[in-house]
């Protein structure tokens, strides 16, 4: 377990165990605007802390934190052992450098890495393999 500063200013302890996903604040999930970090675990919490420095302290704690790059080109952290994927993409959904898809709480995630790149990562971390 670690702490982190709640968006609020008041402290949390996160069970970096528990994490599902982590991924950077996106326009008007924040409402004090100070949260750089948005984490999925047993509930949802916005920290002010930036994700490139919450990500090393889950992975400390979960050996299968693993990251992939979103449309956008920011990153997004997630526990591949609750992911499945590559998952199969229609032509209009290659745009704005998609090339793959993750299955991550019951969401589709577009990422600019390839298929096969996509299953080596969860091969590698025991995440769920669609050949």
């Amino acid at each position: 377990m670690f702490t982190l500063t709640a968006e609020d200013g008041s402290k949390v302890k996160i069970d970096g165990k528990q994490v599902i996903r982590a991924r950077r604040t996106v326009s008007g999930e924040s409402t004090r605007k100070k949260a750089q970090t948005r984490i999925d675990w047993v509930d949802m919490q916005l920290v002010e802390e930036p994700l490139n420095e919450v990500a090393p302290k889950i992975k400390a704690e979960l050996p299968t934190f693993v990251m992939l790059t979103t449309r956008d080109g920011s990153n997004i952290w997630f526990d591949a052992k609750k992911a499945t994927g590559p998952m199969p993409l229609t032509p209009s959904q290659k745009s704005g450098g998609v090339k793959s898809a993750i299955k991550l709480m019951s969401y589709r995630q577009y990422v600019r890495e390839t298929p096969d790149d996509v299953r080596a990562l969860l091969a590698a971390n025991q995440g769920t393999v669609v050949p």
